[in-house]
């Protein structure tokens, strides 16, 4: 978590460093600062990538930006606010990356072609997206980082368990959401494994695709079939 803390004076000099820039934020209205503060994050999310949170400093992201640090402070007021906004868009995009994957032809086909469709989109997002790996890849959490994303997990979940309903009819009703949370955090501990191990990523989720298809498989036979089976006698207790 980022804490705050008062400056404190220098014991050589005994001077105290610069004050911290206001705690408000400009909200972007014109079009012309939206897009100063989508270049803002667009740096930001480089140096948080390539060096790490502790070392990004914002003087780093306004050179990456090619804009003064006076413009940055104009929007936000600490690196932890900037570190906020990436996550906030981070999140948005997945809703939308999750929005145009859900209404897409892809949920005519079998459950097979989708699940492994869905996987490798996301793992190409996420292995392209400089925002996935600022916000995830350095494993610095703070609490409204994952209160966040456990909310849109959630929601994904949610969504996910609708499709369950039509492609899946041995998975009873009360059964769907927990098997749908199931996936969305194994693929999801499968995406962090893979960004901590670029060269191994693509292997990671092939196999995160296998470990899925064995997971849902009994349940594509038809509740029929499932009688007296692991994951049913599971169902029964959730």
């Amino acid at each position: 978590m980022f804490v705050n803390r008062k400056p404190r004076r220098s014991k050589k000099s005994g001077s105290a460093p610069p004050p911290e820039p206001p705690v408000g934020r400009r909200v972007p209205t014109q079009e012309r600062s939206r897009q100063r503060v989508e270049r803002i994050l667009d740096a930001a999310a480089q140096v948080f990538a390539s060096e790490g949170h502790e070392a990004a400093t914002m003087e780093a992201i306004a050179a990456r930006a090619e804009t003064s640090i006076g413009s940055i402070y104009q929007f936000f007021p600490n690196k932890a606010a900037v570190f906020d906004a990436l996550v906030r868009r981070y999140h948005d995009g997945i809703r939308t990356f999750f929005d145009a994957l859900l209404a897409g032809p892809l949920l005519e086909g079998p459950w097979e072609t989708i699940l492994d469709a869905g996987i490798d989109a996301i793992a190409t997002l996420h292995e392209t997206d400089a925002g996935f790996r600022a916000v995830w890849g350095g494993l610095h959490f703070t609490k409204k980082m994952l209160d966040e994303g456990d909310a849109l997990n959630r929601e994904i979940a949610d969504r996910i368990a609708v499709v369950f309903g039509q492609k899946l009819p041995g998975v009873p009703p009360r059964r769907r959401a927990f098997l749908a949370m199931m996936v969305v955090e194994l693929v999801g501990a499968m995406l962090l494994l893979a960004a901590r191990r670029p060269e191994q990523g693509r292997a990671v989720m092939t196999e995160t695709k296998a470990v899925v298809r064995l997971y849902l498989a009994p349940y594509a036979q038809g509740a029929a079939e499932l009688s007296g089976r692991g994951p049913s006698k599971l169902g029964s207790r959730s």
